[in-house]
């Protein structure tokens, strides 16, 4: 069919005939003139298209490009694709070694995604990443052809590389399973012409995550990098740190880390557990002793005070520390200064001391294991380290990390995780956190046949809060933390709104009495100010949660 003649020289043939009088000349004319028309009218519908694309490929550039974090990033990359292209559902996948995990999607279920046989195609996905080119299809069910393609009965199938550069990032998969010629030329050209800056934002968000705040600790995590943010810019000062977490979640390795982002980098960095001296001697141990403060005490010994000169001193289960020995250790930290055992002289020092304990310090406070003038001297900046339930992401990341130190080791040859194990670490809840991976990791190592690990021996898990109350303990939580860090967000009826909640859930396993003996209130917190009325009703949820036998986690 040849091209519809010009409009304009149409229009001025059929001005000429008109004023001409020349009437037999319009059936000739006329249907010319109305092809043209037609296909000004498509073109207009064209350009009105293609003006409301590039509006919304210019809102997406400016969204994707302003993202901060490579979870907002790949979420604001999605969605924007999703909207260009039209389609019903998708995933961002990013490369990882040979293979690829999922990172963001819409409309499909993470274990959908880890089945060839389930509702996506592994065989565009693996072509993409091996070509590097995309894969564009109308009707995927003749096009392509392969049994994973057949099986699911795709028709519309898009997955477009993202790259940087020569640098392999991952993919975005996009298909519709019932309408076919989704996919339209123009929109799929603006894409690809696209893929470049999404490219460089996604490269810029995983450098970032890659990259912690603090070097030294892996992490894809949003909620670890905001943690190692802050503490990279306390780090700077030196202020005291209390680190708060379960045990297993880092805390010694954090603390490391901000001795060495600090500027007492040079100096020492001292560690002393609490929980592993004895009390008789954890005061020596601390502070020092003078020649004769103690049977056997024939010399004059240095306390971890003074070994710490300089530097750091990280005092590890905090809690476990003797209450009369936590007395000296305000005083010390008020005056700047030490007195050995046995002595009298006051010994001046420059230590910065990072705390860090694996209970809630509220409830250590209540039960009379903390002194709570001395948490309040040490929180001048609190960080809760998040467990590893909390942060799935980094299991494959830390998995990889643990595998290739334990070859090392153990001169073992080279040893992966197979698919199903890997679904299981990241199903486990990891009560013990990383230190209870590294040891699941190590054992199955060891015991593996040719290099892989078919599977793990993963202890039950520990005692967790169920449905509707372990719910209620997460949000609190996060409640909890945003409070301690923002004033402005500290509403007590909120954090009142979680105790009735829990009360709740306390009332139906423990009836009405048995309910209110734990939450009787007090006119007195109403008259406090606001940071303790906040204390006091997060104390009330921790207490709540204790009583149902259910692990808190801290704030």
């Amino acid at each position: 069919m040849s091209e519809p003649a010009p409009l304009l020289p149409l229009l001025a043939d059929l001005d000429r005939a008109v004023r001409a009088g020349r009437i037999a000349d319009l059936p000739r004319l006329l249907p010319p003139l109305g092809a043209a028309a037609g296909r000004l009218a498509r073109d207009l519908e064209d350009a009105r298209d293609e003006a409301a694309r590039s509006r919304l490929l210019l809102d997406r550039t400016l969204r994707v490009t302003l993202a901060e974090g490579l979870g907002p990033v790949a979420d604001e990359l999605l969605d924007a694709l999703l909207a260009v292209v039209g389609a019903r559902r998708g995933f961002v996948g990013l490369a990882e070694g040979e293979g690829w995990v999922l990172h963001t999607a819409r409309n499909l279920e993470r274990a959908d995604l880890l089945d060839p046989e389930k509702l996506v195609s592994r065989t565009i996905i693996d072509r993409v990443l091996q070509t590097g080119v995309s894969v564009v299809s109308d009707d995927a069910t003749e096009d392509i052809g392969t049994r994973s393609i057949v099986t699911l009965a795709l028709r519309s199938v898009v997955c477009f590389p993202l790259r940087h550069g020569p640098r392999r990032l991952g993919f975005v998969y996009l298909d519709d399973p019932a309408t076919e010629g989704l996919f339209d030329e123009s929109s799929v050209a603006a894409v690809q012409a696209w893929l470049p800056l999404l490219g460089a934002a996604l490269a810029r968000a995983t450098e970032q995550a890659e990259t912690p705040a603090l070097p030294g600790v892996l992490t894809r995590s949003p909620a670890m990098h905001a943690v190692l943010a802050e503490l990279a810019r306390v780090a700077r000062f030196s202020a005291p740190i209390l680190l708060t977490g379960e045990t297993g979640t880092g805390k010694s390795l954090v603390a490391r880390q901000v001795h060495v982002a600090s500027p007492r980098a040079k100096g020492p960095f001292v560690h002393l557990n609490c929980g592993a001296i004895p009390e008789s001697l954890l005061e020596a141990e601390l502070f020092g002793a003078e020649a004769g403060a103690y049977t056997g005490a024939k010399t004059r010994r240095m306390g971890k005070f003074e070994a710490a000169e300089g530097g750091t001193l990280f005092l590890d289960e905090l809690d476990a520390m003797p209450v009369a020995c936590q007395v000296k250790l305000l005083v010390a930290l008020q005056e700047r200064a030490i007195t050995r055992l046995g002595g009298n002289a006051a010994i001046p020092v420059d230590v910065r001391v990072v705390a860090a304990m694996g209970s809630d310090p509220f409830a250590a406070i209540a039960a009379g294991r903390l002194r709570e003038d001395l948490y309040y001297r040490l929180a001048v900046f609190v960080a809760r380290l998040p467990a590893l339930r909390e942060r799935r992401e980094d299991i494959p990341l830390l998995a990889a990390h643990v595998l290739a130190r334990t070859r090392e080791r153990y001169g073992l040859p080279v040893t992966a995780l197979s698919e199903a194990a890997e679904r299981s670490l990241v199903a486990h809840d990891w009560p013990g956190n990383v230190r209870e991976l590294e040891n699941a990791l190590d054992r199955a190592a060891l015991l593996s046949r040719d290099g892989i690990i078919e599977r793990l021996s993963l202890g039950g898990a520990a005692p967790t809060a169920d449905g509707v109350l372990r719910r209620l303990q997460s949000a609190a939580t996060a409640l909890a933390d945003a409070m301690d860090r923002r004033e402005a967000l500290r509403d007590l009826g909120v954090a009142r709104a979680f105790a009735g909640a829990l009360l709740a859930e306390l009332t139906a396993r423990h009836g009405v009495e048995g309910a209110f003996r734990f939450l009787r209130r007090d006119d007195e917190v109403r008259a406090r100010n606001h940071q303790r009325t906040y204390t006091r009703e997060v104390s009330r949820l921790q207490t709540l949660a204790g009583l149902l036998g259910e692990p808190w986690v801290s704030p």
